[in-house]
């Protein structure tokens, strides 16, 4: 599958609210580990807060977060039928993770895993200015973060967030990563 940008498949209203769900939730984890890489690497995921939701092959940790990003999934793959591009539908994996300006350590060039899975990757906070930057890359294929917006790509791809360059007023670069199997 080549990385697929879906915009606006949230709305500015429902993003302003679940935004408001999601950081103010318990349950984050300060260390932001999630999991060891199951390739070799020297590095390990996300050294930020995490909102851990559903690990793979582990209870879900957050049922009502996992009903959205399935609900999500749905949403998704009817977009993708519009353009005659199929997607798995069940969720393996999910959490939500902040990046923080300046916190280049936080982000790094890696797989998702090496299984026939696809990943997502939702643009979670509700008001962003591009010169905030924050981008996601796949592949070295540039996708700006837009407010609302979902990246789909192989999870055997290569790819790397970029930290926000500047102030960001209080607004959390907020994400949603998802990996769904068949």
């Amino acid at each position: 599958m080549k990385p697929v940008l879906l915009e606006n498949v949230i709305s500015e209203k429902e993003l302003y609210f679940i935004y408001n769900e999601i950081i103010g939730s318990n349950g984050w984890n300060v260390s932001g580990i999630t999991h060891p890489v199951d390739y070799p690497s020297n590095k390990n995921f996300l050294k930020g807060p995490v909102l851990l939701v559903k690990n793979e092959n582990e209870p879900i940790l957050n049922y009502a977060f996992y009903l959205y990003g399935q609900s999500l999934i749905y949403k998704i793959m009817n977009f993708l039928s519009d353009r005659k591009i199929g997607m798995y539908s069940k969720l393996e994996r999910m959490w939500f993770n902040i990046t923080y300006n300046g916190k280049e350590t936080q982000h790094w060039l890696h797989q998702d895993n090496n299984k026939d899975t696809q990943s997502i990757v939702m643009f979670m906070t509700p008001f962003w200015k591009q010169d905030w930057k924050g981008s996601f890359f796949v592949d070295g294929e540039k996708f700006s973060f837009k407010p609302g917006s979902a990246v789909i790509f192989d999870s055997k791809e290569f790819h790397t967030g970029e930290s926000p360059e500047s102030e960001t007023f209080n607004s959390q670069r907020l994400t949603l990563n998802m990996v769904v199997k068949k």
